[in-house]
């Protein structure tokens, strides 16, 4: 699994004291330390100080292309990673606009990424169409051990009643959720209904499920793919509309 750039960014701040001058640019400061830390090149993409006086909101693109905001000091001796924040109106401020977009971009990345992969794992992609035309598709990523993935499929009904359905599922959560997607994939061949299909979805989230066989090579290569693409947490769920 490749480690995201910006795990190492994950503390409250970090200080660059060593690596200041203060006749020194700040983005020049914190691409030096990022570069001198983890031996990669990251380019600024945008660092805007007004109207603040003593930091700039810096945002940053790794080589793997995520992005992320930071709170930078004016003399780029201090940084604060910024992964979110709580909206109290409807105000644009510029930290709330590079926040905003940021995380759009990181999902918008990471949702095309994941997608692709539905593609390349098509043959085994549970597939349930909704019980009236729709044009709209949910996209999920479970694992059959996590608690919030149990609540979604026990809202199967409800979503199929309005869209359709697909289904990739990981064993990210230990060996129990390894075996239980092993499992799941070898029964998946047998599945050829819609009953089915739903039937074999419930089964798998109940507690006693503990398959004896299974697929072991195509959940571990499915895993791995997901875990490589950033989805780092389930259920991992995607809409879209075709038009």
């Amino acid at each position: 699994m490749k480690i995201p750039h910006f795990i190492m960014l994950n503390l409250l701040g970090l200080s660059l004291t060593s690596y200041s001058l203060l006749a020194q640019d700040s983005s020049k400061v914190v691409q030096k330390f990022l570069k001198e830390n983890t031996k990669q090149d990251f380019k600024v993409i945008s660092n805007t100080q007004e109207p603040l006086k003593d930091v700039s909101i810096m945002v940053l693109e790794s080589p793997s292309k995520e992005r992320v905001t930071l709170l930078v000091s004016k003399d780029g001796s201090y940084i604060i990673p910024l992964t979110d924040g709580i909206a109290i109106n409807n105000g644009n401020s510029a930290l709330r606009t590079s926040i905003d977009g940021v995380n759009k971009y990181n999902k918008d990345m990471k949702d095309s990424s994941v997608l692709t992969l539905f593609k390349k794992h098509s043959n085994s992609v549970l597939k349930i169409e909704s019980s009236k035309p729709s044009k709209e598709t949910i996209y999920m990523v479970l694992d059959t051990t996590c608690p919030y993935c149990l609540q979604e499929v026990m809202h199967l009904d409800d979503y199929l009643k309005e869209a359709n359905l697909e289904v990739l599922m990981v064993g990210i959560l230990g060996q129990k959720a390894h075996n239980r997607a092993a499992g799941y994939y070898q029964e998946l061949q047998g599945v050829k209904n819609r009953d089915q299909k739903i039937a074999l979805l419930k089964k798998v989230f109940r507690a006693e499920y503990a398959p004896k066989v299974g697929n072991n090579d195509l959940a571990t290569r499915i895993s791995e793919d997901m875990l490589a693409s950033g989805v780092q947490g389930v259920p991992y769920i995607i809409r879209r509309t075709t038009k």
